[in-house]
């Protein structure tokens, strides 16, 4: 596979989904097989599935003190740009774990700082991982990958009213720019309240964030949500709405994949989740025995 680096810098600013605190991310150009690693005020974090792991509605990476939450949609954009030697360097005003912007709530604001920085012809890197074949199974779902095509495949159902739908794409930079990196985070209106009473969706926008209307069985009146999220009045029907959530789904796999680095295989999930992507990723490691390429 190839790899690049940025020719220059680039800044976006935001807040985080979750958190609803300041931050902004910086992406500075680093050298050759350096791969991707996050500076923060409390240390370095290298990208390794040794330091990632599923949070509470997003990805986290750590080591030692350091901690940096949600950064999979700008991992997804890296590395289906082949960005694969860059510095993130994060800093945010929460005096808790240093979240990543949200920005628009997809990874289209990262391809975008990207193609602003500017990219490095393609370098020619170590052999890819070939992906074993294996297996995990939860209460909640399953994940399946293995040698072959290059292809990323969810099979998301929420049950009655919820998003469901399945969508396999290419793991190429012109699939995901076109079928993938424009998909917004997604919320389902009946979980609003738990979120927000669990401290979640403090930075969620009606720009950033999809609410899922509840069935419409419900009386509108019965259906009010936090003022921070997309007014459910506002939205068509369950019926009317697209596959965005589908292909968030599937942007959030991109994104937590990367911590393997680079991988040539297929990957499908059933009811995908951080928790479930990262049980896969452990699987996989633990295949070929802890190797990265």
């Amino acid at each position: 596979m190839s790899r690049r680096t940025l020719l220059g810098s680039v800044r976006r600013a935001g807040v985080g989904v979750h958190s609803g605190c300041p931050s902004e991310v910086i992406l500075r150009p680093a050298a050759s097989s350096a791969g991707v690693r996050f500076l923060t005020a409390d240390g370095i974090v290298p990208l390794s599935w040794r330091t990632a792991a599923a949070g509470a509605g997003c990805s986290v990476v750590r080591s030692g003190a350091a901690a940096v939450a949600t950064p999979e949609h700008l991992l997804a954009a890296l590395f289906a740009l082949e960005v694969l030697d860059v510095d993130v360097e994060v800093r945010s005003s929460s005096a808790g774990l240093t979240e990543v912007p949200i920005l628009g709530g997809a990874a289209s604001d990262w391809v975008a700082a990207i193609d602003e920085a500017g990219r490095t012809e393609p370098q020619p890197g170590p052999p890819p991982l070939s992906l074993p074949e294996v297996e995990v199974h939860t209460a909640g779902g399953s994940a399946h990958a293995g040698p072959g095509s290059d292809t990323l495949a969810v099979d998301v159902d929420f049950g009655a009213g919820g998003p469901t739908g399945s969508l396999t794409v290419e793991r190429t930079e012109a699939a995901f720019r076109e079928h993938v990196m424009w998909a917004r985070t997604f919320v389902r209106e009946e979980d609003v309240a738990a979120l927000v009473a669990a401290g979640r969706g403090r930075g969620a926008t009606p720009e950033n964030t999809v609410v899922w209307p509840t069935s419409a069985l419900h009386a509108p009146e019965s259906r009010a949500t936090p003022s921070r999220y997309n007014s459910p009045g506002s939205l068509p029907s369950a019926a009317g709405l697209s596959d965005e959530p589908v292909r968030h789904k599937l942007l959030d796999l991109w994104g937590d994949l990367a911590v393997l680095g680079p991988f040539c295989g297929w990957v499908r999930v059933r009811r995908p989740s951080h928790a479930l992507n990262h049980a896969l990723v452990a699987a996989i490691a633990s295949a070929v025995g802890g190797d990265q390429p």
